[in-house]
């Protein structure tokens, strides 16, 4: 019996975990949807919740309170980890960024290429061009840790730091392209925020409550701005201090105290609210519409084509090398696995698409088929065909 919740324990506390939950909040929120549940689940998700304050109202149904207000931890999370690359990780040598970096360009333009063409002439669809060129850091390393003693370590800091470049463009593509009328005086009241946590930086205070107060300050502000809410995660992460002033670490502890809430409810939660696909209204006109298309040939195909082809060239024309102990084989089956899209192609798919069933769910299936089957094709991939490998090959 104790050998039995040993392994439960060491399996809750791996890395793969985080992949592993989601896919059981993804299963119960298509079986709730679908079943004699689907009133409820729908009433939960459209609940409305706010406050006001004078002339001042903040109210939104949970969906939203989920994909604009906890999915911001996730970018404040992101932005942790990507502060904490830049000035002591792998990013501080030039070296290491390029094949990731390159690695991430090829897998958001191919994608969008894919989409662009198969919707060209359709301006409503084509808003959703950007949904297939997302990772979903967590099942890719989910599938990624599943798939033996073999695939070399370096191959999970590659997909690791490709998934960071991929959320930085994400970020900027929400940023730019998915902004709506924008409001002056909240710019101002976030640029003021940001203003006091640069001095809070500066000083390198490292009262949590004095960032936490800003934070929520600027998260609304940005809200109010018509840009996305969830730039106010990654902004406020750049201010954070690395150390305290007796030089204890900071960041780093905030980042690993996140760690639970991101893994166990953060985003099992947005699964759960987000993957409910209502399969009674899709027929097969919208199947088989461009949006589905679109989306599933630029996940499944366009993803792991534009990580693969570029990465390739990059190494061909010598401006960066393989991981170390890896091989071509490898890094394609890394490549294929950078098509599971899911939490974060359903985010963007929810900001291009504001009204959810416009295309009966189909464009939401369309992603979970995507991912499903880039993950089941990179894990068979990657167990069974690149053992015997030798480097380069």
């Amino acid at each position: 019996m104790n050998g039995v919740f040993h392994k439960l324990k060491t399996l809750i506390l791996s890395e793969a975990f985080g992949g592993i939950l989601l896919i059981i909040c993804t299963l119960f929120a298509l079986l709730v949807q679908n079943g004699f549940l689907s009133e409820y689940y729908r009433n939960f998700l459209n609940l409305k919740v706010g406050f006001s304050v004078g002339e001042f109202e903040l109210n939104k149904p949970f969906l939203l309170w989920i994909n604009d207000g906890l999915i911001s931890i996730f970018f404040f999370a992101i932005g942790l980890e990507l502060k904490k690359e830049f000035l002591h990780g792998d990013f501080r040598n030039p070296k290491n960024i390029i094949l990731p970096f390159i690695a991430a360009l090829g897998g958001i333009l191919i994608p969008a290429l894919f989409f662009t063409f198969i919707n060209i002439g359709d301006l409503y669809t084509l808003k959703g061009w950007a949904i297939p060129t997302a990772t979903d850091t967590a099942f890719a390393l989910a599938i990624l840790m599943m798939c033996g003693k073999h695939i070399p370590a370096s191959l999970k800091t590659f997909l690791l730091s490709l998934a960071i470049f991929d959320d930085v463009g994400a970020i900027l593509i929400i940023a730019i392209f998915y902004t709506t009328k924008l409001s002056i005086f909240a710019f101002v009241v976030a640029g003021i925020a940001i203003f006091i946590m640069f001095i809070l930086n500066i000083f390198r205070i490292t009262r949590k409550s004095f960032y936490f107060i800003c934070s929520i300050i600027l998260w609304i502000s940005v809200l109010k701005s018509g840009v996305h809410a969830t730039l106010a995660g990654i902004i406020t992460a750049f201010f954070i201090p690395m150390t305290t002033k007796e030089g204890k670490p900071f960041l780093e502890d905030i980042y690993e105290s996140l760690k639970f809430w991101l893994t166990f409810v953060i985003l099992p939660l947005f699964a759960f609210a987000n993957a409910g696909v209502n399969l009674s209204n899709i027929d097969l006109n919208t199947i088989f519409s461009g949006v589905s298309i679109g989306i599933f040939l630029g996940l499944f195909i366009g993803k792991q084509l534009g990580v693969f082809a570029f990465s390739y060239f990059a190494i061909k024309f010598k401006l960066t090398d393989l991981p170390q102990g890896s091989n071509l084989k490898q890094l394609y089956g890394v490549s294929i696995l950078t098509g599971i899209g899911f939490t974060m192609s359903l985010f963007i798919d929810g900001l291009a698409y504001e009204v959810s069933d416009i295309f009966h769910y189909a464009d939401n299936l369309a992603i979970l088929i995507a991912s499903f089957c880039s993950g089941v094709w990179g894990f068979i991939y990657l167990k069974f065909f690149t053992h015997h490998s030798k480097k380069g090959v």
